[in-house]
């Protein structure tokens, strides 16, 4: 069954952004995984397409140029399923691209979820314009530290109340824009004794006092999203940039809320990223032969493919039934989690194989399977890693944390 039959929009989308990805993204990606560049320009003609910094807290206008009819919280949406069918389309052209095209989203996502009013438009004032190198503004989200990485209930940030404001100390690490963001969204142990309800979100502008981005970091892949420290050393924040202020004090549960519905997103990616592979090795073995016999007729090749493509779409299902589940407001813990975790399985594997199955001609410099190779890598690492969805969903079934 195609899982957009029943939804002109979500086709539309996948169409308008495949043929972006095609036609835009993949010229380049060789060229900014190499030079581990910023590809500023076409962030900023993506405008266009809708891929706008703001996108997540403009709602559904900035891609589709509809409105969003008003909700009562109980209404179906397809905001999620939206997300995930542009993102899938986006990896599929460059993982790193990608995430350099959306990566404000993930900064955005816990200021539509849990800002006021005035927060928001913070966030957009400080995305209004170009920034001192004539660049875009984008935002970072900053939750990973060096002590813990996906252990967001061991953050070692902390936020002291003085007045007006709260100061915060700390370092972030692996943070997506770190480097170059307008804009940050954090967070930071406002309470040891209260442990993980003390943990709460804040907004803080480029420039603040106390802010330092820290140290570009290389990496093995999706080199065309930046990826930086952030350090905090007496940086003040006022008190009404601290997220869930408006009535919400649940703390890390609220962080926890917003991963879950940013991990389908993940997913789609790491579908895009094998689906990309995927589609290359079934090129060549459609149309190639060993020693005069068709590549297709062997049947450890034909065999090879099958089960790409039964895991491809096996991810891809996941993903949308997280996505579709979030749509409906329903609890998608359990499977945002399989679905993050099952795709990103699904990239390793496609990639492993196809450099593999085609042997030395990967060893060329700029090989697409070689990149899409350690791309697919980070998937099952960030937003939780593997074995972190597996303690989420291994909690969803016996209602107790594994030891």
């Amino acid at each position: 069954m195609d899982i957009f039959h029943d939804n002109p929009m979500l086709a539309g989308v996948r169409q308008m952004l495949g043929a972006f990805a095609k036609q835009s993204i993949r010229p380049i990606a060789t060229l900014h995984d190499r030079e581990e560049t910023m590809p500023w320009t076409l962030m900023k003609s993506a405008q266009a397409f809708g891929l706008t910094q703001t996108a997540v807290i403009d709602g559904r206008k900035a891609m589709t140029g509809k409105d969003e009819e008003p909700s009562d919280g109980k209404k179906p949406s397809s905001a999620a399923r939206m997300s995930c069918v542009g993102s899938e389309e986006l990896a599929w052209g460059c993982a790193g691209i990608s995430l350099a095209l959306g990566g404000s989203g993930l900064a955005a996502s816990p200021v539509a979820r849990m800002g006021t009013d005035e927060q928001k438009a913070e966030f957009r004032r400080c995305l209004a314009g170009v920034d001192e190198h004539g660049h875009i503004k984008v935002a970072a989200m900053a939750l990973s530290e060096p002590a813990t990485g996906s252990d967001i209930s061991g953050l070692s940030t902390s936020a002291r109340q003085d007045g007006d404001h709260w100061v915060i100390d700390g370092h972030k690490q692996w943070i997506n824009k770190g480097g170059s963001a307008s804009i940050f969204v954090f967070w930071a142990l406002t309470d040891p004794a209260a442990c993980r309800a003390g943990v709460r979100g804040f907004l803080v502008a480029r420039g603040t006092p106390g802010l330092i981005p820290g140290r570009k970091e290389t990496k093995l892949g999706i080199r065309a999203s930046e990826t930086a420290q952030v350090h905090f050393e007496g940086c003040r924040v006022h008190k009404d940039m601290m997220l869930g202020i408006g009535g919400s004090t649940s703390g890390l549960a609220d962080t926890k809320k917003m991963l879950d519905s940013t991990r389908p997103v993940v997913g789609a990616q790491a579908v895009g990223i094998a689906r990309a592979a995927f589609e290359f090795l079934l090129e060549r073995v459609a149309s190639g032969s060993v020693r005069g016999t068709p590549m297709a007729s062997h049947q450890h090749l034909a065999f090879e493919l099958a089960e790409m493509e039964m895991e491809i779409q096996a991810s891809r299902m996941l993903v949308h039934r997280a996505a579709w589940m979030a749509d409906h407001h329903q609890d998608n813990v359990r499977f945002a989690s399989i679905a993050k975790a099952h795709a990103a399985k699904t990239a390793q594997m496609v990639t492993t194989r196809a450099m593999a199955l085609l042997g030395e001609e990967v060893l060329e410099p700029g090989h697409p399977v070689d990149k899409w190779y350690r791309d697919a890598k980070i998937y099952d690492i960030f937003e939780g890693t593997g074995q972190i969805q597996r303690r989420i969903i291994a909690r969803s079934l016996l209602g107790q944390n594994p030891t």
